[in-house]
């Protein structure tokens, strides 16, 4: 009997593995699923890492305030990382007019052409995961290019190296835009040369919506902004907490009525109250991956730690998007590189109808400055000095104390 019932048992525990097999089999890649999926959308911690710095603060005061004044800027937020940790995030001037308040860390800014480097993010992510070949002519992933772009490459559109022609009028559709662009001859060969161009980044967007299969602001969403909590970036947000810029209002124009205060009325040139400027998508939406991205102070730190430490990307692939495509330009993956002693610095700035920003980092090391300002001044709005500033005093950066030529145009 003893024997009967250790081969029953040997029978039911046979039985028992191949059931707990197959369970494997047919539950195996769900789980595998599931843990691809976890680790795509692992949430960044909502509050990066800060040190409150008063000795830091001390000096962003000193480097600021003077140029609030002297650019007649209206409000301004910064945030300063050294070595890793936020030791400066403050906001300085008005939200607007109306407002006696400051803008702070949550404050929704247009941040113009910083949205290519945002943009460039998503795209390396494509790379990452194998779907997009930066070699790889764009023609591949995108249908209807003229006939001189289709050999033109995907980094070479994306670190301005394509040799396409500035193309000023903005036509409601992509496709409308490209067609109008069919007989114009390059400005030179693609790689030969560095020219920036906004629409290469109207070309990235659309790669970026051809190779994911979905929409280029949902992709973002999907892949950037909502796995990094960044729950104030994108198109279209609409809230209390935002930045308002403005126009001067030329001596020989009447203000508008109960309009704003200025913040010096008395400045030559000014005929009185400047205007609210009302933000404009000139064009279609592939204008957004290119120009037309808002975000906050908040959400931008997120993207640099996330970046930074690899809580998005592969370190190999964060290397990648900073490296000079060419060695002879300055452009890499939607960001420009310049040497500052042994540093590598990484700069990215942006200006849109009055709204203006400006990241730059060191490559290898903990030490970023991020800056979203609103105007009430057409032009000498750059904050590239003020920057090196900050790097320099705050973080120790041996950069000089002015800005390269920015590389930036204003989009329309």
């Amino acid at each position: 009997m003893r024997h009967i019932s250790a081969m029953r048992a040997r029978q039911i525990a046979r039985r028992l593995w191949g059931v707990l097999i197959c369970a494997l089999f047919f539950t195996l890649p769900s789980l595998c699923a599931a843990a691809e999926k976890k680790a795509e959308i692992m949430p960044y911690p909502r509050r990066a890492d800060t040190a409150a710095d008063p000795a830091a603060e001390a000096i962003a005061d000193r480097v600021l305030e003077p140029a609030m004044k002297e650019k007649r800027l209206v409000g301004l937020v910064v945030g300063v990382v050294k070595n890793g940790r936020v030791v400066v995030k403050k906001g300085y001037g008005v939200k607007s007019f109306d407002s006696p308040e400051a803008p702070d860390e949550n404050t929704v800014f247009y941040i113009g052409s910083l949205s290519k480097a945002v943009t460039a993010v998503g795209a390396m992510l494509l790379v990452e995961k194998g779907k997009l070949d930066l070699g790889t002519p764009a023609g591949k992933y995108v249908k209807g290019m003229p006939e001189s772009w289709r050999p033109i490459t995907v980094t070479q559109f994306m670190a301005h190296q394509s040799g396409i022609p500035q193309l000023s009028n903005k036509l409601p559709a992509f496709e409308e835009m490209l067609k109008a662009a069919e007989n114009r001859p390059l400005v030179f060969k693609p790689g030969a040369k560095q020219q920036y161009n906004n629409f290469n980044y109207a070309v990235t967007g659309r790669i970026i919506a051809s190779v994911s299969d979905v929409a280029y602001l949902d992709y973002m969403k999907r892949k950037v902004f909502d796995p990094l909590h960044m729950d104030h970036t994108g198109y279209g947000i609409e809230t209390k907490n935002e930045a308002i810029s403005y126009r001067p209002v030329p001596p020989n124009e009447r203000a508008a009525p109960n309009g704003p205060a200025a913040v010096n009325d008395s400045a030559p040139g000014q005929g009185g109250k400047p205007e609210p400027i009302a933000h404009e998508l000139k064009g279609g939406e592939y204008g957004i991956p290119s120009g037309h991205l808002q975000s906050t102070l908040a959400d931008l730190l997120k993207l640099y730690h996330a970046i930074r430490t690899g809580a998005l990307m592969k370190r190999s692939t964060y290397e990648l998007m900073v490296t000079r495509a060419n060695p002879k330009f300055s452009g890499t993956l939607g960001w420009f590189q310049r040497d500052a002693g042994k540093d590598s610095i990484i700069t990215k700035n942006g200006a849109v109808q009055g709204w203006h920003s400006i990241m730059s980092f060191v490559s290898d090391k903990g030490h970023c400055v991020i800056m979203l300002w609103t105007s009430q001044k057409p032009k000498a709005n750059n904050m590239g000095k003020e920057t090196n500033q900050l790097l320099n005093q705050i973080c120790g950066v041996p950069v000089g104390p002015d800005a390269q030529a920015a590389d930036d145009l204003g989009e329309e």
